[in-house]
């Protein structure tokens, strides 16, 4: 990317600010042991019940804790509830052979959130009539949020970004470097709402984005972390999947901003454990949606990203241009007579129905609409390979933000290059959708070849981040990697991968010093070993 601006905006992590993040931090817990004291002052309160309640500590009748010990009861409090929150998302909990522990986790999580965020706004409503003023301070407005999943949540209670103040200002004075993600260990936010910059924010960065699919992420940031630490740079990014069966999640969003990382939710018109080898869902057709049989899930959806007020990138229906999911206007398997689920025209008024209804609540001012078709020279017929077959789909410029595509390299035959893997696919995204920014939203390669000179994958690499430095490509303005071993069903064949970064030394260090490079318009902090 030439001529890349290396820019200041502040809501990436750094760590060249963390000592005035300490001073805050220590700022705000004296501030609170102040306020919180009165709430303590007297054991048989209804505050004081009900903080003790949600902290599950036995009442004290003489001595009364101290700021910091208060301080760390809610913090351990909260994390629980992130825990909880991470245990729900988690792919062996959302597989339906544990509902029993699901429904448990869900109760538990109920009742730490109610306890504390009563406890919590009533504390705030002592600091604000004991403090003499409007009581508003260190709040945001609409006090506590009950998104995140399940429809819990972190609240919003506590210091937050404000978005009509002035750019750059997170409310302690601090600023951070553009787009360099977190070089430490990913943490869970703290019990405040991570800052964040706003929807224009975001798409005005100039530096490119680098994200991460793991298994868990970002509800578990074990993997993760191994990743980058073994990449060397941090990541910016952050990528995980939905369904239309799921409540907006403000947990996982809130998690990415704690770790200065956008997140970018594939959502799916289907349920969330449906793969991709069912393409004919009953109920969940383009029709269903434009039809209205899914407008009162999605105005709460929208309303709940209102709320939770911070920027995440949609990639609504990915890969629609393939046979594989059913919100595709194409037979499942060309080879056979089989009448497919949607009719012509009907994904492009599903999408513009679904952003009207975000529209309709305020909910496009934080997200980024992000259209993504899949590689278009892989398809199995060369009629689904068409300029004309790939346009139908789009939207229009008006329901757009981002333009993408998935595209995996898996055949050990083709050319392990940029150009063979991505060329025809791009083309076509900038005769559609000319101007738009893109982003390689789903990419991969498998391993082949025995020996380390035979590796195709890190070669993939390398070619990789040499195009990127190529100024024709100044366009794409990131990429997502998918660092996964997986099984995925392709023109009805199904075969398993092995995506991950590290899956070979070389192609792992072919990635990191890709990466690395100072041509490729990436600001990135470095991970170090721990």
């Amino acid at each position: 990317m030439s001529d890349l601006i290396r820019s200041s905006t502040w809501w990436a992590q750094s760590s060249k600010h963390a000592r005035r993040t300490a001073i805050g931090t220590t700022a705000i817990v004296l501030v609170l042991g102040l306020i919180t004291w009165t709430v303590w002052v007297s054991p048989g309160s209804p505050v004081s019940s009900a903080v003790q309640t949600a902290l599950g500590v036995t009442p004290k009748k003489t001595a009364q804790p101290s700021a910091a010990e208060l301080s760390a009861k809610l913090d351990a409090a909260q994390q629980r509830i992130w825990e909880l929150e991470g245990k729900l998302e988690s792919t062996d909990a959302q597989s339906g052979s544990r509902s029993d522990q699901i429904t448990t986790l869900k109760a538990e999580l109920a009742s730490l959130q109610s306890q504390l965020g009563a406890a919590k706004s009533r504390a705030e409503a002592l600091a604000g009539k004991s403090g003499g003023g409007s009581g508003s301070s260190g709040t945001t407005a609409g006090g506590t949020d009950g998104g995140g999943a399940n429809g819990g949540g972190s609240g919003r209670s506590g210091t937050a970004v404000d978005h009509s103040g002035t750019p750059g200002s997170n409310g302690s004075g601090s600023t951070h470097p553009v787009g360099t993600g977190n070089g430490g260990p990913s943490k869970d936010p703290s019990p405040t709402l991570p800052a964040a910059p706003t929807k224009a924010e975001v798409l005005a960065q100039q530096s490119r984005w680098y994200g991460l699919y793991t298994a868990q992420a970002p509800f578990n940031w074990a993997e993760y972390d191994e990743v980058q630490q073994q990449v060397g740079k941090a990541s910016n990014m952050v990528g995980f999947f939905q369904g239309f069966d799921q409540d907006f999640n403000a947990s996982a969003v809130q998690r990415s901003w704690a770790n200065g990382r956008l997140p970018m939710m594939t959502w799916e018109t289907k349920p969330g454990s449906v793969g991709n080898d069912k393409p004919n869902v009953p109920g969940y057709s383009n029709q269903d949606v434009i039809d209205g049989h899914f407008d009162a899930y999605l105005t709460k959806y929208a309303q709940a990203v209102k709320a939770n007020g911070q920027p995440l990138v949609i990639r609504l229906d990915h890969e629609m241009n393939g046979s594989w999911y059913n919100w595709s206007e194409q037979p499942f398997n060309p080879s056979k007579v089989e009448r497919p689920q949607n009719a012509p025209d009907t994904f492009r008024q599903m999408w513009q129905h679904v952003w009207q209804v975000f529209e309709a609540n305020g909910a496009n001012d934080e997200v980024i609409w992000n259209w993504s078709p899949t590689r278009i020279d892989d398809l199995g017929s060369a009629t689904y390979r068409t300029l004309d077959y790939t346009a139908k789909y789009y939207p229009g410029t008006q329901y757009v933000d981002w333009v993408g595509m998935s595209g995996y390299y898996r055949n050990a035959g083709d050319p392990p290059t940029f150009a063979r893997t991505f060329d025809a696919t791009l083309g076509q995204l900038r005769q559609i959708a000319p101007g738009k920014p893109i982003v390689l939203n789903e990419i991969g390669a498998t391993e082949s070849g025995t020996a380390v000179s035979e590796s195709q994958k890190a070669a993939w690499f390398t070619s990789l981040f040499t195009a990127l430095a190529d100024p024709a490509n100044d366009d794409v303005i990131g990429f997502a990697y998918f660092s996964e071993v997986a099984t995925s069903v392709t023109d009805g064949k199904r075969a398993t991968n092995d995506w991950r970064l590290n899956s070979r030394k070389d192609s792992l260090a072919a990635f990191s010093a890709g990466i690395a490079r100072d041509d490729i318009g990436y600001d990135l902090q470095e991970v170090k070993e721990q």
